[in-house]
Formats: C-alpha cells, sequence, structure tokens
C-alpha cells in the first residue's frame, strides 16, 4: 500500500537507516547542522578558504610554529612594534636592504658601527688633508693616553740598557735636567738650641747616595759635624754647636 505524504516520521526510520546516498544534493543546510557537529575530519583538504574566516578569527595559538613564511607577510605588514629587542642581527639583514627613510632619526649610534666600517666614502665631508710637517706641532696634551703604539713610530725604540751607552757629544746642551738625573734635594731645619735634625722618611731615598749638601740664605755661621742617610731614607744632619735661631740645610741625595 502507498505511503501518504508525511507519513514517515522521526520514529519510522531505524537508527543509520538514511545513507549518504538518500540525501539529495545541497539538502543538508545550517539548520540542519548540530552547534559543534563539524569537527576537523568532516572538513574536506583546502574546505576552509580565507572567506570562510572571520576577521580576527585566527590567533596566535591557533598558528604552527614555522609555518608562516616570507611569501606569507604582506608589505609593510611587519611594524617596530611587531620586532622583538636584539632580534635584527646582521646576517639577517640582506645587503643594501635597509635604505635611510628605513632607519629612524637618532637610530644609529656609535655602538651600533662595526669597527672600520666608517670608511672616506661614507662621510658627508671630505677630511682636511694634513701637510707634513704640521705647524704648530702637535702637543703632549692633544694625544689621548696610550695612543702612540710603537707601530706609529718612524722608528724602533731604543732598549735597556743601552749597548754602547750614550757618549757625552751625544747630548744637546740643556738636555739633562734635573728630572733626568736620578737626584733629590732634601730640606732638613735644625732647630734653634739643638744639634740635629731629621727629614724623616723618604722611600726614594732608601738605598741612595749622599752627593752633597749646601746651607739656606739666612742661616747662622755654624758648622756641620755630619750628614746621615738612614734605612728609613731618612736625611739626618748636625753641627757641633747649637745655635740662636733654625737652620736649614738642603742635602742632594742620589735615589738608588
Amino acid at each position: 500500500m502507498p505511503l501518504q505524504p508525511n507519513e514517515v516520521k522521526t520514529e519510522n526510520i531505524a537508527n543509520g537507516a538514511v545513507t549518504t546516498p538518500k540525501i539529495a544534493d545541497e539538502q543538508v543546510t545550517s539548520a540542519k547542522i548540530k552547534n559543534s557537529a563539524v569537527t576537523s575530519e568532516k572538513l574536506a583538504t583546502a574546505a576552509v578558504s580565507g572567506s570562510k574566516l572571520a576577521d580576527n578569527a585566527v590567533t596566535g595559538s591557533k598558528i604552527r610554529d614555522g609555518i608562516i613564511r616570507s611569501e606569507k607577510i604582506a608589505a609593510g605588514a611587519i611594524t617596530t612594534a611587531k620586532i622583538g629587542e636584539q632580534q635584527v642581527t646582521g646576517s639577517r639583514i640582506k645587503d643594501s636592504a635597509i635604505t635611510t627613510e628605513k632607519i629612524a632619526n637618532s637610530a644609529v649610534t656609535t655602538e651600533k658601527i662595526a669597527q672600520g666600517s666608517v670608511t672616506p666614502a661614507k662621510l658627508s665631508f671630505v677630511p682636511p688633508s694634513v701637510a707634513r710637517p704640521i705647524t704648530p706641532p702637535v702637543a703632549t696634551a692633544e694625544i689621548g693616553d696610550g695612543q702612540v703604539t710603537p707601530e706609529k713610530l718612524s722608528f724602533v725604540p731604543v732598549v735597556r740598557p743601552l749597548d754602547p751607552p750614550v757618549a757625552t757629544e751625544e747630548i744637546a746642551d740643556g738636555a739633562v735636567t734635573k728630572i733626568k738625573v736620578l737626584y733629590k734635594s732634601v730640606g732638613v731645619t735644625i732647630p734653634a738650641g739643638t744639634l740635629s735634625g731629621d727629614s724623616g722618611p723618604d722611600p726614594e731615598l732608601v738605598g741612595g747616595q749622599i752627593l752633597g749638601s749646601y746651607p739656606s740664605a739666612g742661616n747662622s755661621p755654624v758648622q756641620l759635624r755630619q750628614i746621615i742617610l738612614g734605612p728609613s731614607g731618612n736625611v739626618s744632619v748636625s753641627i757641633w754647636a747649637g745655635s740662636a735661631a733654625d737652620n736649614t740645610f738642603d742635602v742632594v741625595v742620589l735615589r738608588a
């Protein structure tokens, strides 16, 4: 007996009886699909196109590591905020890729410039040529400490001790100053009414030798008795008879 329209109801259909061939094309509409019923395995390969994605729907957690290649990044899409601190290394930069307009003002500081990278061609001015000899000469105060290295010298530095020694005729007149000679002048005062005075310890004079002495202007007419260089570098001066006033003697000591 033929079935009447709408005669077959849900309870008349056995579970699993409606197979794919039983469903006509394009008959399963959105309203017929239960929420969350479309799982990954229900989607055909490449079925989800860009138009199917809502704006801002693809979050960072949905993107697999290493999957975004260069060709997937739109021109101008990487802004400063997208780049982590200290992430742009030399090997990541293509030669001549960073043009002037890409660099923020004052971004290239001294520490960002590799040694030897600033060549004359990079300068916006022509370095002045220096005529030789330089007039006036470069003063000592204009040379930084430690800047004159052996390779900067036009001669071979002398090696100590000199062999043969420097002869007298090789020394210019006035070249031997007090600084060049290893001696020191020490003032020793003998207080009034006493017979001796002492300069106090001086490490520079330990092991030295007394070369001579001379009285200071204004001394009383007293006679020196003895001058001794002590083991701590102290110079002691004694006289034969005391005086009513202080007397000072300058003692010349050759340092060891």
